[in-house]
């Protein structure tokens, strides 16, 4: 069913005011099994997601593939945007982030092959080294903090 929905903009560049007229559906209203489906985490992915969600600050992702290991990233702001919505997870390359979504089988078996490596953990330095060094984007810095001299 189609409503007629007025939208009303008032425009003050040079006092000229502006009406908009739109037909457009109202978006129907989520039913609780819906909402539930969005919630529920894929089983296949509960590993990677315990270790995804799981601790704080910087942590890498290595999936490999045919052609080597491809070295990710997230932080923080990602881990809690994957606590609250089970339909993917963002991980970033120096030069940009990438959504892996659980529904798209190719970004599913990657993740099911992904590797979650954390601070304090054996090859968190080398893979901090391989990102940064990678990297071209001045923005992007070690993920280990400097030692202070005192």
């Amino acid at each position: 069913m189609v409503h007629r929905v007025l939208i009303t903009a008032a425009f003050l560049t040079s006092g000229v005011s502006l009406a908009l007229a739109q037909n457009a559906p109202l978006p129907a209203p989520r039913t609780a099994e819906a909402k539930a489906e969005t919630r529920q985490a894929d089983p296949d992915l509960a590993k990677f997601r315990s270790a995804y969600t799981s601790g704080d600050g910087i942590a890498y992702v290595v999936i490999k593939d045919d052609k080597g290991e491809r070295i990710y990233r997230y932080g923080d702001a990602s881990r809690l945007t994957a606590k609250r919505d089970t339909r993917g997870y963002v991980l970033f390359t120096c030069a940009a982030p990438h959504v892996f979504v659980v529904q798209k089988p190719e970004d599913k078996t990657a993740l099911m092959k992904a590797e979650v490596i954390k601070a304090g953990e054996p090859r968190f330095a080398e893979l901090d080294t391989k990102y940064v060094s990678g990297c071209r984007n001045p923005l992007v810095k070690s993920a280990i903090p400097k030692a202070r001299h005192s």
